[in-house]
């Protein structure tokens, strides 16, 4: 017989054959002999096995096991069929007993069978044994107990109970095992919400509730973990989406226990402002998001489009998807939008809204849509997954208990939106693209034509009025052909025609016809929107016309009041209102309070415009403005999110004071919103040879907080790249320092310390020639970091105690502490524990003094570290945990997955090998989402430490083998360890 280890048992090597009988049911129907797995022959053996593995040490007749193999339809031949199982089963579990010896496992018992194990021997009665201690332990209030074991009796678990097992005994034990998984899942987030870890079991129950929509205790979890995390609107939004699918689907309300948390919530929100604006909401409101632009007040006409998209969008049994295609300004936007206000009652849990720039030079990435959906979805900036395929698979199970309308305007391509679409009825989207987008299956498309007259007639009516048009049909006939009948072009003739009450149609139609004699620079069909643009222009006063050219000069998706005060230096109250007038001409859109874009067809005309008829100085000095602003705000993100670490760039004064921030999430919150403009920004003026590339390399640096805390933030290397090369042919060697410190801190963060080595070798050169000691320090300790990693001790001590050096000299108490943790990991390395403890103290207190929660739960980590490997194991779990609660405070998920290897690293050399795989699963499930390599090969390596150390040598070879691929996809050393204890296996 061909055996194989068993991936979730002891595994012996020298037990006699058939002494000891593991049976799994919590997944494939298995059995091991010792340590190997006995090969199973045909279904119909392995369902009479299951009645008796699930009815052992009792009688089962014949009658009864032919009724739970075959049920009604039980062949002629089924006793002799079951008798031949049995003398199979005898020879799988006792193949050393005698033709006609007594059988000791499977016994005749009257006109049946029974089957005697040792209860230990089933999975299933390990995994009832641990969960029924773990409920005890929790009504002791022994909570950390009680998760530990929950954690253990649901690794158990690999798959579908009894998987392939045929047979109507099988089926209904099937649907009775998962209930009792479904209720240990259940105990386990409950036990993690009473330790404090609702942060942790938000994203779970999420996943959960949307798996089982009518299951009130995972949804009163739910809404128990989002109070707790003060996210009380969430919460009740849970509540709001239960209700309703029981009422819609059952019939029934929830239970008053339910009610009462959702009155406690209410309670506990009172005096904030989210209470303030819930409080005058039916409960059976939701709380989604709405994201829906305005409405246009005078929309006109596209009836039957209009009513055909309405007719698709009706949530059915498949995810409803709506395509508008056309050419700019031929009204795509306003229909959707119009189409997506008119059925935002069918949408209850929300309208969401996202402008891909489809037609622009850097279209939205999915990933950067996804955040944004996320983040108002209810999802912390730290917890954002970082790979596509995460991020896709959470966005998709959030919604995938919600009536949700996705409107994805100005869509590429359909590869550009694919992991935009919901996986489940209930939800729709609508789509607007220059193209049509023929790849998605299912979609109702519309292409949209110029407007019939009659409708086109109907706008320019609506917009100057019934008798103009009546006085003059004639000339308003000519204004609209002039306008190809295009919903922007006749808005924008009409609004200053509205505007003007001496300009008469007639004039108007007159202009047209010498502007588009003029026309050279659009192609054939946009040269009705351009000489509609120029004579839209004449409306404007001057104060309009700078403003209008100036705004289009940034390559930014959106412009906040603020970035337009400074492009145009003027008060912000006053470029607001100057912003909200070419609104008002339709010439800006507002997508929301304080916040606007162009159309793509208006930025383009607006830059050609500027680029032509704005001199260059004046086009420099706004674009040095707004770099001048963005570079202030930056350094107060800096020092909001990281108060005693000195800025590494140019402190030169600033004439743009720039915005403040209240404390650190709220900084990064601002990085993490705007990363996409100020990287768009400093790769647009790296190319500026007008511009400082000292300014744009600042900026650059300005997203360092957002690696060090693990967002990653997109675009970064490319940023960098970009300005790096610009630096070098310019032969600045300040900007190119700084921007590859930014490309090798980026690559670091993903632990792929060898390709980060050089652009921080080379920034290190560059310092030292340039004098810049305090970038100086942040390299040395960056590039000393990953020479930890890669365990060349000697150099990360000489890169360390020059940067501590310099961070002593420079009063920098931020550098000084990063620069005494890391060296006192490198003194342990070569043999200095004392010197490497005194080092890791001294920065604990720097950080402790400085009130820098974020270098104190790194300068804690490391003492951690030094303390594991000298034998202070009390201090080591103190330090640990320590760090671990203050990172979670700080809302990194990055560093609290690191944490949590640490301590499973720890829990492994203490002899706790339960509570290490509990820590490393922790581990791993959070490295798995965010796509951390570095943080996943560490947790499944110890998690191969934990199962081998419980003896479980299938499941150690097996995330072995998985930690091993990732340690050398990365360079790291930690692959030929992994590879010794395969070895020793």
């Amino acid at each position: 017989m061909t055996h194989t280890a068993s991936p979730g048992h002891p595994s012996g090597s020298g037990s006699e054959r058939g002494a000891v009988h593991r049976f799994t049911v919590l997944g494939p129907l298995r059995v091991y002999d010792d340590a190997v797995q006995v090969p199973l022959p045909g279904p119909q053996l392995q369902a009479v096995l299951a009645v008796l593995l699930l009815r052992a040490g009792t009688p089962v007749s014949a009658r009864q096991l032919i009724a739970a193999v075959w049920g009604d339809e039980a062949p002629p031949g089924a006793l002799r069929a079951l008798r031949t199982y049995v003398f199979t089963l005898r020879r799988l579990l006792e193949p050393g007993r005698a033709p006609r010896g007594t059988a000791r496992t499977l016994l005749t018992t009257g006109d049946g069978y029974t089957l005697r194990i040792a209860p230990e021997g089933v999975d299933l009665t390990v995994f009832e044994l641990h969960a029924a201690e773990a409920r005890r332990a929790a009504a002791a209030g022994r909570h950390e107990r009680a998760r530990s074991l929950l954690v253990s009796a649901l690794a158990l678990w690999h798959g579908r109970p009894l998987a392939g097992v045929p047979g109507p005994y099988a089926e209904g034990q099937r649907t009775r095992l998962e209930e009792l998984r479904l209720v240990a899942v259940e105990d386990r987030w409950e036990a993690e919400i009473a330790l404090g870890g609702h942060g942790e079991a938000i994203g779970p129950l999420r996943v959960l509730a949307a798996a089982h929509p009518w299951r009130e205790r995972v949804h009163e979890l739910l809404m128990t973990a989002l109070h707790q995390a003060g996210q009380y609107g969430d919460a009740l939004a849970v509540h709001a989406r239960f209700r309703r699918a029981l009422a819609d689907e059952l019939g029934t309300c929830p239970s008053p226990g339910l009610d009462r948390l959702r009155q406690k919530i209410l309670t506990a929100a009172s005096g904030t402002q989210a209470a303030d604006a819930l409080r005058g909401t039916a409960p059976e409101q939701p709380y989604g998001p709405a994201q829906l632009p305005q409405d246009t007040v005078d929309f006109t006409g596209r009836t039957e489009e209009a009513d055909r998209l309405c007719a698709a969008l009706e949530p059915d049994n498949v995810v409803a998807l709506g395509s508008i295609s056309g050419m700019g300004g031929i009204g795509k936007t306003a229909l959707a939008v119009h189409v997506a206000q008119r059925l935002r009652h069918r949408f209850p849990d929300g309208r969401l809204y996202a402008d891909m720039r489809g037609t622009g030079p850097r279209p939205a990435e999915p990933m950067e849509a996804l955040g944004r959906f996320l983040r108002v979805l209810g999802v912390h900036t730290g917890h954002l997954p970082t790979l596509a395929e995460e991020r896709a698979a959470l966005y998709r199970s959030m919604l995938a208990t919600r009536r949700v309308l996705v409107v994805l305007d100005n869509v590429r391509d359909p590869a550009q939106v694919r992991d935009l679409l919901p996986g489940t009825p209930g939800s729709a989207v609508l789509l607007t693209s220059r193209s049509r987008l023929v790849g998605l299956t299912g979609a109702t498309q519309v292409d949209l034509r110029p407007m019939a007259h009659t409708e086109s007639l109907e706008l320019l009516t609506r917009i100057v009025g019934g008798p103009s048009v009546s006085a003059e049909p004639e000339a308003a006939a000519d204004v609209l052909a002039a306008c190809g009948h295009l919903p922007l072009a006749i808005r924008i003739v009409a609004s200053r025609l509205a505007a003007r009450a001496d300009h008469t149609l007639a004039r108007t139609a007159a202009l047209l016809a010498d502007e588009r004699r003029c026309l050279g620079a659009f192609r054939a069909d946009d040269t009705a929107v351009e000489s509609t643009f120029r004579l839209g222009m004449e409306l404007l006063d001057a104060e309009q016309v700078r403003a209008f050219r100036l705004l289009a000069l940034p390559e930014t998706p959106e412009l906040s009041a603020p970035v337009a005060a400074a492009l145009l230096a003027r008060p912000e109250r006053e470029a607001e209102e100057l912003c909200e007038s070419l609104v008002d001409l339709s010439l800006l859109e507002s997508v929301a309070p304080g916040r606007y874009r162009y159309h793509d067809l208006l930025r383009l005309f607006a830059r050609q415009t500027a680029l032509a008829e704005v001199p260059e100085h004046e086009r420099t000095a706004a674009t040095v403005r707004l770099l001048e602003f963005c570079l202030a705000t930056a350094r107060a993100a800096h020092r909001a999110s990281l108060p005693d670490d000195a800025f590494p760039g140019h402190l030169v004064p600033l004439r743009s004071e720039g915005l403040d921030f209240d404390g650190p999430r709220q900084a990064v919150t601002w990085l993490l919103d705007e990363q996409t403009s100020l990287l768009g920004l400093v790769e647009q003026a790296a190319g500026d040879a007008s511009v400082s590339l000292t300014v744009c390399a600042d900026l650059l640096l300005a997203a360092d907080p957002l690696g060090r805390l693990g967002a990653k933030p997109y675009g970064i290397e490319r940023a960098a790249r970009t300005l790096a090369e610009a630096a070098r042919a310019a032969g600045h060697r300040t900007a190119e320092a700084r921007a590859l410190y930014m490309l090798g801190s980026s690559v670091q963060y993903r632990f792929a310390m060898r390709l980060g080595a050089p652009p921080l070798d080379r920034a290190i050169e560059l310092c030292r020639a340039t004098g810049d000691r305090t970038l100086l320090a942040h390299v040395l300790i960056t590039r000393g970091g990953g020479a930890l990693a890669l365990r060349d001790f000697t150099t990360a001590y000489a890169l360390l105690s020059e940067a501590l050096a310099h961070g002593r000299a420079l009063a920098g108490r931020g550098i000084e502490a990063y620069a005494l943790g890391f060296l006192g990991l490198a003194l342990l390395g070569v043999g200095r524990a004392e010197e490497a403890l005194a080092h890791c103290r001294e920065a604990v207190a720097v950080t402790r003094a400085t009130g820098d929660l974020a270098g104190q739960a790194n300068a804690l980590h490391n003492l951690g570290q030094v303390c594991l490997r000298t034998g202070r194991t009390s201090e080591t779990f103190d330090c640990l945990e320590e760090s671990l609660r203050l990172w979670c405070q700080t809302g990194s998920r990055f560093r609290e997955g690191l944490l949590l290897g640490a301590l499973a690293e720890a829990h492994a050399l203490s002899g706790r090998p339960v509570e290490a795989a509990e820590h490393a699963e922790r581990a791993r499930e959070i490295a798995a989402a965010r796509g951390d390599a570095g943080i996943l090969a560490r947790a499944l390596a110890q998690l191969g430490h934990a199962h081998r150390a419980q003896g479980d040598t299938g499941r150690a070879r097996e995330h072995y083998r998985r930690a091993e691929g990732a340690f050398r996809e990365l360079g790291l050393p930690d692959a030929d360890d992994i590879a010794s204890h395969l070895r020793d296996l």
